[in-house]
C-alpha cells in the first residue's frame, strides 16, 4: 500500500511538519519539560526516524536541549525544552521550567515517561486539562498534603488524581495515602483517584486489606462509598477507560 505521505504536495508536507513541531514543543512547554525519542514518536504518531529528525532540527534551532549522559552504559537521550523554546512557544505554561542538563535522576526517567504515555492515551480518548507532576510541585504552595503524580479531567467532567504505582507499598503507607486522598476529595480538589500499575491484582489485594483510615486523628472504617473513589488499571492496557 502506498504511503499517504508520498501523495502529499510539498506545501502539505510542510504544513504537517509544522503541526508536529507545534505539538511537540507545546507538550514539553506544558510542564512535561523533557521526553525520550520513543515517547516523542508516540506523541506525534510517527516513526522514531521521523521524530528524531524533528528533534535534531529543534536542537539545532536551540529550542530544545539534548542530554546524552543520562545513564552510564546507555544510549538513552533526553530531549528537553530550553528557555528559548519556552519563550518561542505561545502555549507554554507560565509556571513551567526549562530543562536543565545533567540534573535528571536516571531512576526517575521511567516514571516520568510512563506518566507521559498515560497522558497521550488519555488525551486521545477525550480527556483534558492534564497537569503533570512537575507542574503540581511548582504550583502546590503546600495546598495539597498528598501530591498525585498528575491531574486530569475525564470526558464526563470529573476530575481525577492519577498515581503511577510501579511497586505496591506497605499497608501503613497505603493507609496514609488513602487517608490523604479522601481528605482532598472532601475538599473538592478532585473527585476520584486512578492508580495505574503493572501489578493490578496485587494492588487490588493491597487496597482490599486496608479496612480503616485515620483522618483528623480519628479511625474511620472504609465503606463502599470510600472505595468507589479509587480505581486501579493495568498500566500497559489502559487506553482512556473511565
Amino acid at each position: 500500500m502506498r504511503s499517504p505521505a508520498l501523495s502529499m504536495t510539498h506545501a502539505e508536507k510542510q504544513a504537517r511538519a509544522a503541526v508536529k513541531r507545534r505539538v511537540l514543543l507545546a507538550f514539553l512547554a506544558s510542564g512535561e519539560v523533557y521526553t525520550t525519542l520513543s515517547i516523542a514518536a508516540e506523541l506525534l504518531q510517527s516513526s522514531e526516524r521521523t521524530a528524531l529528525r524533528l528533534l535534531q532540527k529543534l536542537a539545532e534551532e536551540k529550542l530544545i536541549k539534548v542530554d546524552e549522559n543520562v545513564m552510564s552504559h546507555s544510549s538513552l537521550k533526553l530531549y528537553g525544552i530550553s528557555a528559548h523554546g519556552m519563550a518561542m512557544t505561545e502555549s507554554a505554561h507560565p509556571s513551567a521550567k526549562p530543562f536543565a542538563l545533567n540534573r535528571t535522576n536516571p531512576n526517575s526517567v521511567p516514571h516520568h515517561t510512563n506518566c507521559q504515555l498515560i497522558r497521550i492515551r488519555a488525551e486521545r480518548a477525550g480527556w483534558t486539562d492534564f497537569v503533570p507532576g512537575k507542574l503540581l510541585m511548582v504550583n502546590n504552595s503546600a495546598r495539597l498534603k498528598k501530591l498525585p503524580d498528575f491531574l486530569m479531567t475525564r470526558p464526563d467532567g470529573r476530575r481525577v488524581a492519577g498515581e503511577l504505582e510501579h511497586w505496591v507499598k506497605s499497608r501503613k503507607r497505603m493507609v496514609d495515602i488513602i487517608s490523604a486522598h479522601l481528605v482532598q476529595i472532601v475538599a473538592k480538589e478532585y473527585d476520584l483517584v486512578y492508580y495505574m500499575t503493572p501489578h493490578k491484582t496485587a494492588l487490588d489485594r493491597a487496597f482490599a486489606a486496608v479496612q480503616f483510615v485515620v483522618i483528623d486523628h480519628k479511625k474511620i472504617q472504609l465503606n463502599d462509598s470510600h472505595r468507589a473513589r479509587f480505581k486501579t488499571f493495568d498500566l500497559q492496557s489502559w487506553a482512556g477507560e473511565m
